[in-house]
C-alpha cells in the first residue's frame, strides 16, 4: 500500500462521482474547472482545472484538462468530444494531441460499448497503437444501499413500473406511457411513474424536430394510470425504484443507463432495450427484459440519419420504433402479472448484478491502487496498460447456475435481432 496521493477531479453536481472512488485512502480533491461549452459548444471536450498545491495527478471525465501534466482520462463515448469541431481541424488535432501524450497515463473507457466508438473513431489515426497500449474500461461504480428487498411480499397483482430520465424522447418516456395506454384497453393492471423534466427535440440527437411531434405523448402523462412526478431528488427516485415491479430505460441512445444501475441496487430489474452499454448487464429474462432494436456497428441505436431528424421519415420511424417497443413491452410483461414466483429470481438478478458489476467498494480499492502505480510512473515515458494489474471490466454479467426465468425474446424476420451476448467476463 502506497502512501496517501492527491487526486483531482472535476467538481460537477454528478457525472465525475460514477467514475471515481466513492471513498478512497487517497485525499480526492474536488475542483472547480471551467467549462468551455459555454462558451462555445466546439469547446465542450476541452477544460481549465482550477490549479491546486501539491496535486499528484488529475482523474478527468469526459472534457480535457489541458493544464495537467498527469492525468488519468475517463470518457463515456468518444475521446476527444469534438462532435461540433471539423474532424481534421487544428483544435481537433490539439485534442487528440493531448490523449497520445504520454502525460495522459490512462484511457478509461466507462463501457465496452464507449471501448468501440473509441477505436472506431480513431480508426485512421497513425497513432493509434499509443492510444489502445493505454486504453482500457472500467464500469461505473454506485453506492448499492444495504436494504432489503421491499417488494419480496408483494403479489404482483397490478405491476408499478418507473420511468426516470430528464430527456423524456430519448430514454424512453413515450414507451413508458404508450405502455400505461395498452395496458388500459387490454385491461391490464399495470400502472407507471414518470420521473422526468420532459425535455425533447432541439439538442437531444435522437429526438425528431418536427413540431408538435412530442404533444401526443406527453398528452398520455394525464392517462389514470399514469403519475408524473416531474423531476425528484435521488433518494426520492430511489424509493420510488424499490417500489416498483420494473425499471424502465427503453432508451434510443445511453452511455450507459445510471438509473437501470440504481433500479437494479434497490433489486428491481429493468425493461430496457439492448442498446449502447446495455447489454453489458441487462440480461433478457434473468435481470430483467431486454428489448430488439437494430443498431449500427458499433451497438448504437440504427436510424435514418441525426442529420434528417426533422423530416418526415425520422419521425415515422422513431414513432412506429416507440409502437413496437410497447407491444412487445406489454406482451412480455403480461407474464408477471400476478406472479410473485416470477419476478422473485428477478429480483434477486438485479440485485446480484449491482453487487458484482458496480458496487462502489471493489471500485474504490481498484481506483486507489491504480493511482499508486501511476504516481510511481514518470509522465514523460511511454504509458501503457500494467497487463496483470490493469484489468478491464467483464463484457456481461459473470455466468452463475441460475437458470433464466423466462423464455427470451426470439427474433423474426420482421425484427431486427439483438446483438450477440458474450456469455462469460473477460477483459478488453
Amino acid at each position: 500500500m502506497g502512501k496517501s496521493l492527491r487526486i483531482a477531479v472535476y467538481d460537477d453536481k454528478y457525472p465525475t462521482s460514477f467514475v471515481t472512488p466513492r471513498a478512497s485512502r487517497h485525499t480526492i480533491v474536488r475542483q472547480r474547472f471551467l467549462p468551455f461549452n459555454l462558451v462555445s459548444s466546439k469547446l465542450e471536450g476541452v477544460t481549465l482545472i482550477e490549479p491546486a498545491l501539491s496535486v499528484d495527478m488529475v482523474h478527468a471525465f469526459n472534457r480535457i484538462p489541458v493544464n495537467s501534466s498527469k492525468y488519468i482520462m475517463s470518457f463515456e463515448s468518444h475521446l476527444p468530444r469534438q462532435f461540433a469541431l471539423r474532424k481534421r481541424g487544428l483544435m481537433a488535432r490539439y485534442l487528440v494531441s493531448r490523449i497520445t501524450n504520454p502525460g495522459c497515463r490512462r484511457i478509461i473507457a466507462l463501457s465496452h460499448f464507449a471501448r468501440r466508438c473509441f477505436l472506431a473513431q480513431h480508426a485512421g489515426n497513425p497513432q493509434l497503437d499509443l492510444l489502445t497500449a493505454k486504453l482500457m474500461v472500467r464500469h461505473p461504480n454506485i453506492v448499492v444501499p444495504a436494504v432489503e428487498d421491499a417488494m419480496s411480499q408483494d403479489t404482483a397483482a397490478e405491476l408499478v413500473l418507473t420511468f426516470v430520465g430528464a430527456h423524456f424522447g430519448r430514454k424512453g418516456g413515450c414507451v413508458a406511457v404508450k405502455i400505461a395506454e395498452k395496458a388500459l384497453e387490454q385491461n391490464l393492471p399495470i400502472r407507471v411513474n414518470i420521473v422526468s423534466s420532459l425535455q425533447v427535440g432541439g439538442p437531444i440527437w435522437t429526438d425528431p424536430t418536427a413540431p408538435g411531434f412530442f404533444d401526443p405523448y406527453l398528452k398520455l402523462l394525464g392517462l389514470k394510470n399514469v403519475q408524473h412526478h416531474g423531476a425528484l431528488p435521488n433518494q426520492a427516485v430511489r424509493k420510488l425504484l424499490r417500489n416498483s415491479h420494473f425499471g424502465i430505460l427503453a432508451t434510443f441512445g445511453d452511455t450507459f443507463g445510471y438509473s437501470a444501475l440504481e433500479s437494479m441496487s434497490e433489486h428491481t430489474p429493468v425493461l430496457g432495450t439492448g442498446v449502447c452499454a446495455l447489454p453489458e448487464f441487462l440480461e433478457d429474462g434473468v435481470n430483467g427484459i431486454s428489448l430488439p432494436v437494430k443498431l449500427n456497428e458499433v451497438g448504437d441505436w440504427w436510424n435514418p440519419g441525426y442529420d434528417f431528424r426533422g423530416d418526415a421519415n425520422f419521425a415515422q420511424y422513431f414513432r412506429d420504433e416507440v409502437e413496437r417497443l410497447a407491444c412487445l413491452a406489454i406482451d412480455r410483461l403480461k407474464t408477471y402479472i400476478g406472479h410473485p414466483e416470477l419476478m422473485a429470481p428477478l429480483r434477486r438478478q438485479a440485485r446480484r448484478t449491482a453487487e458484482t458489476m458496480f458496487a462502489a467498494e471493489p471500485a474504490g480499492a481498484f481506483l486507489d491502487a491504480l493511482y499508486d502505480r501511476v504516481a510511481l510512473e514518470r509522465a514523460t515515458d511511454p504509458a501503457q496498460l500494467d497487463p496483470a494489474l490493469d484489468v478491464s471490466s467483464p463484457q456481461s454479467l459473470p455466468a452463475e447456475s441460475l437458470p433464466s426465468v423466462s423464455s427470451p425474446f426470439v427474433p423474426n424476420e420482421n425484427t431486427p435481432e439483438q446483438p450477440h451476448r458474450i456469455p462469460t467476463a473477460s477483459a478488453a
